[in-house]
Parts: structure tokens; C-alpha cells; sequence
């Protein structure tokens, strides 16, 4: 059981820095690759408690099977409700690195999209087709209204009638 206990404890510490890490890539909109390394610090911190488990059942395994057979019978284990617990952190450290992860391809792809293009020798940088909509989310009157099938059908009314000898 010794060899099992450092994997949690390494665990613990890799979930704690991808937590600091990870706050500072999301608040911070210049540090988004912190992200990135964040969702990486959780998976790492998930597989790291997994080994930990895995070891720590191996290590019971192996103790009920070299036990006699004539002593079998009174012996009982099961596991408790601490081992459910790190089963269950197992699987929201990877939800959390993989959320993380999507969220860094959401954000990164955003951000791609409205960034201007570097100038190159004698070209023009020109500006992208996002860089004067920066605060158009932040504002609803600025959102675009979609259009409705009457608004439609009566522009296409008008222009029969207008075209009409």
C-alpha cells in the first residue's frame, strides 16, 4: 500500500497547480496557451490518481491471494466510501482537463478569427473583419435582428409592383 500512497500526493499537486493555472488562463484574455497547459495539469493529475488506485487494488489482490485457503473463509475486504470518492475525483479531473481543453480550442479559434494579418515587406496590413466589433457582444442594441418572412415577402411585393408596366 506504501508504493500506492506518492501517486495521490502527486495527484493532489498536480491538481492544484492545473487550478491556479487554469484561472489565470480563463480570466486573463493574453494567457490563453495557460489554458491549454492547464487541461494538460488535470489529465496528468487524473492518470496520476488512477496509477495510485490501480496499485493500491493490485496490492490488496495480491495479499487475499497469497493468504492459506483454510483461512479464506473469514476473511472479507471491500472497499470504502474514500475509495469511491477517488474513483469519482478520477473521472472530474478528466472532465475538468478535457472542458478545459475545448475551451482553449473555442477561445483559440475565436481569437484566430479576428486577428489581423502581419505585414510582409510592401503589403498593406489590412484590418480584419472583426477589429471595430470588439465590445458588439457587450451591447444588445448591436445585435443583428434577424430578418422575418413577412419583412421578406413584402421587399419582394414592393419590387413586383414597383418593376410593373
Amino acid at each position: 500500500v506504501r508504493t500506492a500512497t506518492p501517486f495521490p500526493m502527486i495527484s493532489l499537486f498536480l491538481v492544484f497547480t492545473a487550478f491556479v493555472i487554469s484561472n489565470v488562463g480563463h480570466i486573463r484574455p493574453q494567457r490563453t496557451l495557460l489554458a491549454f497547459v492547464s487541461g494538460i495539469f488535470f489529465i496528468l493529475s487524473g492518470l496520476s490518481l488512477v496509477v495510485g488506485l490501480v496499485l493500491y487494488i493490485s496490492s490488496i489482490n495480491d495479499e487475499v491471494m497469497n493468504r492459506p485457503s483454510g483461512s479464506e473463509q473469514y476473511f472479507q475486504y471491500r472497499y470504502g466510501w474514500s475509495f469511491a470518492f477517488a474513483a469519482s475525483s478520477f473521472l472530474l479531473k478528466e472532465g475538468a482537463g478535457v472542458m478545459s481543453l475545448y475551451l482553449f480550442t473555442k477561445r483559440y479559434a475565436a481569437e484566430e478569427l479576428c486577428r489581423a494579418p502581419p505585414s510582409r515587406g510592401l503589403l498593406r496590413a489590412r484590418l480584419s473583419a472583426c477589429s471595430g466589433q470588439s465590445g458588439q457582444f457587450l451591447q444588445p442594441g448591436a445585435w443583428p435582428r434577424a430578418r422575418s418572412p413577412s419583412d421578406a415577402s413584402s421587399d419582394v411585393s414592393i419590387q413586383m409592383t414597383q418593376n410593373y408596366p
